[in-house]
């Protein structure tokens, strides 16, 4: 192969390093370059796998009878430190090749070269070129192999930790949903529990019936988390939040939410406003947490005493808009990561720190729906979130997430 074609070969390969979406682009690339970089008619690339056999993973020109023969063989031990490449210049005159004679005959094999595939000092796999004929390798070819298998290894460990990495959040989500689906039996038994008692301790004074209201109350709480925690973990799990549309009236789902909180936060001021038609169709149950995350977002982390305005705007034929406005303002620094799951701001007038999942609940909820969410703050016009939804939303199809419940040297 002339000179350019060679060039031409290590820039796509460059290119596939940097842009490639898997690891087998990369093989590819790097098997071509090596043959126009040594001037070789084969090549392979094995991998250690988890049990420590090294693994045909890429291949240019070799048997499947030679692959099932020689996988697994290695000339280094897992654990070699600094293993230097190997180099069989004739197989018919190597004394280590002896027991492989037939089959380097009848694949056509005169000479082989391991070069290996080491990063941050681990020894991961193995580049394989192959000659029809006796060969000796030159520093030129030795150091154009060795830099290609430089840059296989790096890019091997990278996919191969972000596989790790997406396996670890599979773990962590699968588990945020095992441990919420399994607190809400003794969290309900409590709650129970609690009312019972309440129930016979009425009538006896505030003093003897705080405590269990304390109960209640925090009770409520951790079932609003639980119930978030296992939003968070349908939607990051099935590729969304499911929701389940019916027709309704979204004034008068507001009207509900908001005389709810209302009762209470009886401290918080609250103002609606209400234009146009607003029968649609929506799912209530989710809805009602958009209005009660964006309203409680607003009443905990707006000024005190700060006037709250829900504002609901049917005028469109095909849309709805919701906003809720208070006069507090958001800081810069963490508009880029509002909506993101547990990004847990802490309210300044609220000692008690939630989970962080209410924004990232309400725009997975809009985007369910085929709606979006929006937000604008500055200290001198408040902060306001829009919600802008189709009037006619459709079956998701989010997917409920499962919780658990229901060596010698030889030739490779």
């Amino acid at each position: 192969m002339n000179g350019r074609a060679r060039a031409e070969q290590l820039y796509r390969f460059a290119h596939a390093v940097v842009a490639a979406d898997r690891v087998e682009v990369v093989f590819d690339a790097a098997l071509a370059a090596l043959e126009a970089a040594v001037d070789a008619n084969r090549a392979a690339i094995l991998i250690f796998d988890s049990d420590g056999v090294m693994r045909f993973r890429a291949w240019r020109n070799l048997s499947e009878k030679y692959r099932r023969a020689v996988e697994g063989h290695s000339p280094w031990s897992r654990d070699a430190v600094l293993p230097q490449p190997v180099l069989v210049a004739d197989v018919d005159t190597d004394p280590s090749m002896k027991g492989f004679l037939p089959l380097f005959r009848e694949e056509c094999i005169g000479s082989l070269a391991f070069i290996p595939l080491v990063t941050r000092g681990q020894l991961i796999g193995t580049f394989m070129v192959y000659y029809r004929e006796p060969h000796e390798y030159t520093p030129n070819e030795l150091e154009l192999a060795a830099s290609i298998a430089s840059d296989v290894a790096s890019v091997t460990a990278r996919f191969a930790a972000i596989a790790g990495l997406e396996k670890t959040i599979r773990y962590n989500d699968l588990f945020a949903g095992v441990l919420a689906h399994d607190l809400r039996s003794p969290l309900s038994a409590i709650m129970t529990a609690a009312q019972v008692v309440l129930m016979r301790q009425e009538g006896h004074g505030n003093r003897s019936t705080k405590p269990i209201s304390h109960i209640l109350k925090s009770g409520q709480r951790m079932t609003r988390m639980i119930d978030q925690l296992l939003d968070v973990t349908r939607a990051r799990a099935g590729g969304g939040i499911q929701v389940e549309p019916s027709e309704m009236n979204l004034a008068n789902l507001c009207a509900q939410a908001i005389g709810e909180l209302e009762l209470a936060f009886p401290s918080w001021t609250m103002k609606g406003e209400i234009t146009g038609e607003l029968d649609g169709r929506w799912d209530p149950d989710r809805l009602s947490q958009i209005v009660s995350n964006l309203v409680s977002n607003a009443g905990q982390h707006g000024r005190p005493e700060g006037l709250i305005t829900v504002r609901l705007d049917g005028r469109a034929p095909d849309t709805v808009t919701l906003e809720v406005h208070n006069d507090g303002s958001i800081p810069t620094s963490i508009m880029p990561s509002l909506f993101d799951p547990f990004r847990g701001t802490q309210s300044p007038r609220d000692s008690s720190r939630g989970l962080g999942l209410g924004l990232f609940i309400v725009k997975e909820i809009a985007e369910a729906h085929g709606g979006s969410v929006q937000v604008a703050s500055s200290p001198a016009e408040g902060t306001t979130f829009v919600v802008r939804l189709p009037r006619w939303a459709g079956r998701s199809s989010g997917a409920e997430p499962q919780t658990g419940h229901e060596q010698e040297q030889a030739p490779a």
